[in-house]
């Protein structure tokens, strides 16, 4: 993720200075009041901790999960265009954290959160880690446990759900890498029904440079038919398998998912990102380590096991590709404009 962005990463954790001091603040500067932003806000979500791996569903199942509160941060922004309720887009980070929003090699976010601000939605950055005392996960990925992102995606909704502001019919959600996999556990009913309302939903989400193997999903998905999804992997992605998340994609369309998966020739694990491909070789990667997935009962299937042997290092991130604004653009506005 560029050299200058590790090091940067380094200086922070080493500094007092930034402790507990979220990184969404240097975002913020990006959207001062005018032309299109009419309120900018920090703002704490209440949250919890899941359950250790590989027991993190079951952390949802038996409660123990609301033992381990945590109080997350996001920045919300509001449209000068528009009417009240917006339609709401939520951006998740990737194991890097939230610094990607505002680095100068990961604009993507940050300009479509513009382009969607000018056509009248209201946007929401999440920030992971902070509030968990965590800058990035990049080289240690169980600092924060996945489920730990799952249940944030869907306390983030549940708080948009007390904003008159907000359409909570037209709210959205998107991420690459582990935001990917948060933009797809967010159609899983049963994660839903114990944590929210089943009365609450995301309208559509785009998981990007997704992991499908690790991440915890159920084998039999019970896909919320109101969410629809647009996945979008690289074929030549050498941290996450891409035919891994064709074959989840398929199995939540046979049980009613309206989920749509695309995989790009020569596009690699972040894509998006406005820099050609660079190898990152202390970059975490679980490619070598057994399937981790959810049985019905709520259980991690039994062969899986944590050894840390099968974790490599480095992969390769970048990609500067420009057509996937397009695609992004277009499935925003469908499902949440109009």
């Amino acid at each position: 993720m560029k050299k200058i962005f590790i090091i940067l990463f380094c200086l922070l954790i080493t500094s007092p200075a930034y402790a507990g001091t979220t990184p969404l603040f240097d975002l913020w500067k990006f959207f001062k009041k005018g032309k299109i932003v009419k309120s900018a806000k920090l703002i704490k979500i209440p949250s919890y901790n899941s359950g250790a791996i590989p027991n993190e569903f079951m952390s949802l199942k038996d409660g123990s999960y609301k033992n381990s509160p945590v109080k997350i941060d996001a920045l919300i922004l509001f449209p000068k265009k528009g009417e009240e309720p917006y339609p709401m887009l939520v951006f998740n980070h990737a194991s890097g954290g939230a610094w990607l929003f505002s680095n100068e090699w990961f604009k993507f976010d940050r300009q479509m959160a513009k382009m969607l601000l000018n056509k009248g939605m209201a946007v929401i950055f999440v920030d992971n880690l902070t509030g968990r005392n965590v800058i990035t996960v990049d080289t240690d990925q169980a600092q924060v446990s996945t489920y730990s992102y799952y249940i944030d995606a869907f306390m983030t909704l549940e708080y948009l759900s007390k904003d008159p502001r907000v359409n909570i019919k037209k709210v959205g959600i998107t991420g690459w890498s582990r935001g990917g996999m948060n933009s797809l556990a967010i159609a899983e009913k049963r994660i839903r029904d114990l944590l929210v309302s089943k009365d609450l939903y995301f309208a559509a989400s785009l998981p990007r440079s997704n992991e499908c193997n690790q991440s915890g999903y159920f084998k039999n998905p019970q896909p919320i038919k109101e969410t629809k999804i647009l996945m979008v992997n690289g074929k030549d992605d050498d941290a996450s398998h891409a035919h891994l998340c064709e074959e989840y994609g398929a199995k939540m369309k046979a049980n009613g998912a309206d989920i749509e998966v695309i995989t790009k020739k020569g596009w690699g694990h972040g894509f998006e990102a406005n820099y050609k491909p660079e190898y990152e070789a202390d970059q975490e990667k679980w490619l070598e380590c057994p399937p981790y997935y959810i049985e019905d009962d709520g259980m991690a299937n039994k062969d899986f096991k944590i050894d840390a042997s099968c974790i490599t290092y480095g992969y390769t991130i970048g990609g500067d590709k420009k057509a996937f604004r397009g695609m992004f653009q277009k499935f925003f506005k469908k499902n949440l404009l109009n």
